[in-house]
């Protein structure tokens, strides 16, 4: 009896106080319902903003704001052009451009959608890429008139470099969010996607040494390091998957000191370029990379065979001689093959390790990137003192290189280069060996 009086009371009270507040229950009714359903439909994109995984990623080296890996410029922003796998450049801010007056001028018409990350629409006025006598003259908001002093078939290529505003601030999919610094090196970037809410963040420590980077690795301050070239001390470390790469846009050579007495002689060149061993890695006969347009097989093959390096060096009328290989610790191993081979070819041979490439060097080993587009005036032209490291002269080879980027024909520059290649390799100031390999370590799921 009492039981029911008090469900009574329990109802009444009830009754009463959905009177007195029903149009607020039925309203906050209704907010929870579309709430609910709400919040089931928005979690989906909600989720990709408070639960969008992050990549911690190492790099090696010392960098500044200003000079970025390319890699990273062109996750930030982009050029007004861009370079295909094989060297040739096609559309990127620019949609479209027309060559004028035998390739002194461009015309280049700009991509009305892409915006900075500011907000603001990108405009002819935004791009000056302060090229030495090189006049950016904008015709409109969509039109930019470039005008050169002289044709320079590369300078497309220069265009492909990310433009930035103040501040890091671009126009591609990611956007700066973070930085470090330590002095003027950048220690710490954070960037996070622009557009694309899909797409992870991504924190970049910077180590001056690969060491460093493989210590941060395995204290987990970081789940990947990009660029790696000596792997092994992860090769068997738990949850981890090591990709390896070729670098096609490097290349590993043997460079001749050219005013050097023993290796001036082009016989003892030859010889020794035939008596370099199998370095277990494909060969390469040509400073232009494989991959390139531009590319040709035409270069002097110099496939191992000690006999003919014996009888070219029989032919020198003064060979004997003694050899020093200056290299850098990551090509040791390839340094200590091919001496051993040059001391089986008669000539005695010793190494010695470097941190930089010491004036007065005899032979080095060492590696060189390779532009992507096939003009290779810096490297052997012999007015280029700071660049052409074996003091390279040949008037032949500087009027092919002269030519070579003065041309705007692709199809009369493959001819070009072919020549140049040709007569490069017959001379053989350097032989060229391999395209490097890189290797990015990351850390996978258990």
């Amino acid at each position: 009896m009492q039981i029911h009086k008090s469900s009574r009371y329990a109802y009444l009270v009830l009754q009463s106080l959905m009177r007195k507040y029903r149009f607020s229950l039925i309203i906050g009714l209704i907010i929870g319902i579309v709430g609910s359903l709400g919040f089931f439909r928005l979690y989906p994109f909600a989720s990709r903003f408070l639960l969008r995984p992050t990549q911690n990623i190492a790099m090696v080296g010392e960098f500044t704001p200003s000079n970025l890996p390319l890699t990273i410029q062109q996750r930030i922003s982009r050029g007004l052009t861009q370079i295909a796998p094989d060297g040739s450049v096609i559309p990127s801010l620019a949609t479209n451009w027309e060559v004028k007056d035998e390739g002194r001028q461009y015309v280049f018409t700009l991509d009305t959608s892409a915006v900075w990350h500011t907000g603001k629409t990108l405009t002819a006025n935004d791009i000056n890429y302060n090229i030495r006598n090189v006049i950016f003259t904008p015709l409109d908001a969509a039109t930019l008139k470039v005008t050169l002093q002289e044709p320079f078939s590369p300078f497309l290529t220069l265009l492909a470099k990310p433009i930035f505003q103040r501040g890091l601030r671009g126009v591609g999919e990611y956007r700066v969010s973070g930085i470090r610094l330590n002095g003027e090196r950048v220690v710490y970037l954070k960037l996070t996607p622009a557009k694309d809410m899909s797409l992870p963040n991504l924190e970049y420590r910077f180590y001056r040494t690969e060491a460093a980077a493989v210590l941060a690795y395995k204290l987990g301050n970081v789940d990947s390091i990009e660029d790696a070239t000596e792997p092994t001390q992860l090769k068997d470390w738990r949850n981890t998957t090591i990709t390896t790469h070729t670098k096609n846009d490097r290349i590993v050579a043997v460079y001749f000191n050219l005013k050097n007495s023993f290796v001036a002689e082009k016989a003892v060149r030859q010889a020794l370029a035939y008596a370099v061993p199998d370095l277990g890695r494909p060969r390469v006969n040509s400073p232009i990379g494989s991959t390139s347009w531009a590319f040709s097989d035409k270069g002097r093959n110099y496939t191992f065979d000690m006999a003919r390096a014996r009888r070219l060096l029989g032919q020198e009328s003064s060979p004997s001689g003694q050899i020093v290989i200056t290299t850098f610790s990551q090509y040791l191993d390839t340094a200590q093959k091919i001496a051993g081979s040059w001391n089986q070819l008669g000539i005695p041979t010793t190494i010695r390790v470097e941190n930089t490439v010491p004036e007065g060097y005899q032979v080095l080993i060492s590696a060189q990137d390779i532009p992507p587009d096939p003009d290779q005036y810096p490297f052997w032209h012999q007015t280029q003192a700071q660049t052409n490291i074996t003091g390279y002269a040949n008037v032949k080879i500087d009027k092919l290189l002269e030519d070579g980027r003065r041309e705007i024909d692709p199809e009369k520059r493959k001819i070009i280069y072919a020549d140049f290649v040709r007569y490069l390799t017959e001379d053989v100031p350097a032989i060229f060996l391999y395209h490097p390999a890189f290797y990015t370590i990351r850390r996978s799921t258990p």
